[in-house]
């Protein structure tokens, strides 16, 4: 029976009518009496009266409910070997709901191992029949109070007895002090804790948030106590991430507004100075030239989208309900069609209807700018592999097992999906679901996705043979764990040296140990504008004359399969692709065979057919301005850099003439230039792939997110002189892994049929990323694992 999470209230209802009060009390005591005579209904006579005193029906009911209870056991009701004792039946209750700070000192006596007060010898005491009533009411903020009638408390299991057990709270308070041995401790003494009960506290999901839509705003995830599940948090992550702070618990947890680094800088409807998104995208961003990367492939492109998932999700407002080339107030924002457009299709339309992001509750004012909710945690912590909360984790988690879901299809491991809708290569209507949306959009991503879920179980199963005593929740908390790891080591050793080149040690540089002043919290500017630079990424070219923007796939001996290669757009929705032609190897190994499109400049694909209907470069403008994201000037500055009054002052960041010259043309000043716009003009920083002003918003994303992440795998990145010279200090984690869990190893252990890799997984073969043997890529050595 699930326990009710709200706090006991001691305050009667004395101003209210008697006889109705007695009536009242008639009713509940009816009700009480026929559950009380059910012996084996005891539990849900406790539940009862539980709730009948949380709803605070009278003070009277008090009486009943006591006067009403068989006997219960009010001495030594759960004992330990070390004499400690919860001496009353519901000591657990009480603990839930606050009991343990609210009547310390009773509670501390008498409901010891509920309270995790333990202490080394003990004297219990003559246990009362039930705790003292409080002088004053538990109260509660309004704040924390906020939607919590709309959002339902789920019960996501209990602490696992036995060996590996809920513990002392002194214990891991002391525990606490050294973080980086935290989970060798905890499993030593008995400590550990795999199970995040959150039936306590105030949770959010994402079907609380799309319900929320409707009402015009979303809510923000409320303060959680981390003493609770001290034990739980120093060694694994919580779902939502709160609580990796430990003082700050909602630094970086999902549900929460996006972090604004400058003030928000929203457009005044009546002085608006700036060029529709859509004329600046054409006349700017958009451009045919396919200006390829001599060393690197396009798995950047593909994990550098893997990441933005992990890390960022903003809730829209459903761009169904944007039907016209209206604007709608806090809805709709469509971008405006020239008559000289060269887009017929677009020109017919009239506008580009685009949605706006919804706003957090108690925002849009002027106290409290407009602001954005991000669905996702701020940490790289596999979110989009397991969901931002414990509720969405429940729809990927196979049950108490280990597991991640998957389906069988066609002899492939995939996704899970609707098999009804699918029934034949030309009849399938099906898409794959995952953790960062109801489905997957794209080809590229969905195998990427799938690679990592199976890695996941790969995981689980070697695991359980070292330990077959481990249960199913210790089982997934430390596969995620080493999935986490994973992605976390080749973002920072393989990913982002690429994309910040000469600027990754200045701006992301060394790891210096987890500072609990940095705020890991994702960026607006971060995930509205800069990291959007990979969508000039996107694009693939054929070597056969006349045919661009395509997607090959390839076989084990690196010739094109049958089916043949895909465009962009015929990647959008086609699950049946992987289930019916191939699986998912012929697309990877076409992404690493495949020269990387450097992100200047974006294709007809993304400008002119982005899901066959819409203009991304016009999307991405609009939405830094909806956002409220300052102008690209003001982060010149923000970054170290001098405010400009000219566009021909540009000329240190953008190199091309003729774009100076069209930026002028279009804009009346530097001070209206859209971030997005201006970031994705400059000239790359050396060796890498951005200009200076995305870098330096990238790095500081990076950075807060690594150095404020109590569980990053704390490693310290030196980069020596060759660009592959690599040292890392790791924490436990890491330490077991030994930097064997690079890309190209998990391209080996979860394709299907992949026998040789890039050993550079990110480089081209035939320029640095030579081929090698999958028996020759070292493996993670999971008998480190074993207990």
């Amino acid at each position: 029976m699930r326990q009710h999470s709200s706090p006991l209230k001691a305050n009667s209802l004395e101003n209210k009518d008697v006889s109705a009060e007695q009536k009242q009390k008639k009713r509940a005591h009816h009700a009480i009496t026929i559950v009380a005579n059910t012996q084996n209904e005891l539990l849900i006579f406790y539940q009862l009266c539980a709730v009948l005193i949380f709803l605070n029906v009278s003070s009277s009911l008090f009486q009943v409910c006591y006067g009403q209870l068989s006997a219960p056991k009010t001495r030594n009701f759960k004992c330990n070997s070390d004499g400690c004792c919860d001496q009353h039946e519901w000591c657990r209750f009480w603990a839930s709901i606050g009991e343990c700070r609210s009547n310390m000192e009773w509670m501390n006596d008498n409901c010891q191992i509920a309270c995790a007060s333990c202490r080394r010898s003990h004297t219990p005491q003559l246990a009362l029949p039930h705790p003292p009533p409080r002088i004053q009411p538990k109260s509660q903020t309004s704040s924390s109070r906020e939607h919590s009638l709309k959002q339902p408390v789920q019960n996501q299991g209990t602490v696992q007895r036995g060996k590996v057990r809920a513990g002392n709270g002194g214990s891991c308070a002391q525990i606490a002090e050294n973080p980086e041995s935290a989970a060798e401790q905890l499993t030593s003494s008995g400590l550990l804790q795999t199970i995040e009960d959150v039936s306590s506290r105030q949770t959010l999901s994402l079907d609380d948030i799309t319900r929320a839509v409707s009402s015009g705003c979303v809510p923000e995830l409320t303060l959680p106590e981390c003493s609770r599940l001290l034990c739980f948090h120093l060694a694994y992550r919580s779902m939502d991430g709160s609580c990796n702070n430990l003082k700050r618990p909602l630094l970086g947890a999902s549900f929460r507004a996006y972090l604004r680094h400058l003030p928000a800088q929203y457009e005044d409807a009546s002085n608006i100075r700036r060029p529709t998104p859509r004329e600046a995208s054409r006349l700017l961003l958009a451009s045919s030239q396919m200006n390829s990367h001599e060393q690197l492939n396009s798995l950047v492109m593909q994990w550098g989208q893997f990441i933005s998932h992990d890390m960022a999700r903003t809730t829209l407002h459903p761009t169904a309900n944007c039907g016209t080339c209206d604007v709608i107030p806090s809805k709709c924002i469509p971008v405006t069609i020239s008559s000289k457009d060269t887009n017929d299709a677009f020109r017919q339309k009239v506008c580009l209807k685009i949605s706006r992001s919804v706003p957090v509750c108690g925002t849009g004012n002027p106290s409290r700018p407009r602001e954005q909710l991000n669905e996702n945690t701020a940490f790289v912590d596999g979110s989009q592999i397991y969901g931002s909360s414990n509720r969405d984790l429940q729809k990927f988690r196979d049950g108490r097992t280990g597991m991640l879901k998957m389906s069988s299809f066609n002899n492939l491991l995939v996704l899970p999906f609707d098999e009804s809708r699918c029934t034949s290569l030309s009849s399938c209507a099906a898409s794959f679901s995952a953790a960062i949306s109801r489905f997957i959009k794209f080809l590229g991503l969905s195998s990427m996705h799938i690679l990592f879920a199976r890695e996941h179980n790969r995981i689980v199963r070697a695991l359980q043979n070292l330990n077959s005593a481990w249960s199913g929740d210790r089982l997934f908390q430390e596969a995620r764990k080493i999935v986490g790891a994973q992605i976390q080591v080749i973002l920072y050793h393989e990913f982002l040296p690429r994309i910040l080149g000469s600027s990754f040690e200045r701006l992301i540089g060394p790891y210096r140990g987890y500072d609990p002043q940095v705020d890991p919290s994702v960026s607006n500017e971060f995930t509205t504008s800069a990291y959007r630079f990979g969508h000039g990424m996107i694009l693939l070219r054929n070597k056969v004359v006349n045919i661009w923007e395509q997607y090959p796939r390839l076989s084990e001996n690196g010739q094109p399969i049958v089916q043949g290669s895909f465009i962009f757009g015929d990647g959008i929705f086609k699950s049946q692709k992987i289930l019916f032609e191939g699986g998912i190897d012929p697309i990877l190994r076409g992404l690493w065979n495949t020269p990387l499109k450097k992100p200047h400049g974006m294709t007809p694909s993304i400008t002119e057919r982005m899901f066959g209907s819409t203009d991304l470069g016009s999307l991405n403008i609009m939405r830094g301005r909806d956002h409220g994201i300052p102008s690209y000037n003001k982060w010149r500055q923000f970054c170290g850099m001098e405010h400009i009054g000219s566009f021909d002052l540009l000329n240190a960041q953008v190199s091309d003439e003729n774009l100076r010259k069209t930026l002028a043309a279009i804009y009346t000043s530097p001070d209206d230039l859209d971030l997005y716009v201006g970031g994705m003009l400059e000239d790359s920083v050396i060796g890498g792939l951005v200009g200076p002003t995305l870098a330096c918003i990238i790095g500081d994303q990076f950075k807060r997110t690594r150095d404020g992440d109590r569980l990053v795998i704390n490693h310290k990145i030196v980069h020596i002189h060759n660009e592959e010279s690599w040292h890392f200090y790791f924490s436990t984690t890491w330490k077991r892994l030994k930097g064997q869990g690079n890309m190209a190893r998990i391209l080996c252990d979860n394709g299907d049929r992949i026998s040789q890799v890039p050993v550079h997984a990110f480089m081209l073969p035939q320029s640095g990323g030579l081929m090698e043997q999958c028996g020759g890529i070292a493996r993670i050595d999971l008998t480190k694992w074993r207990e």
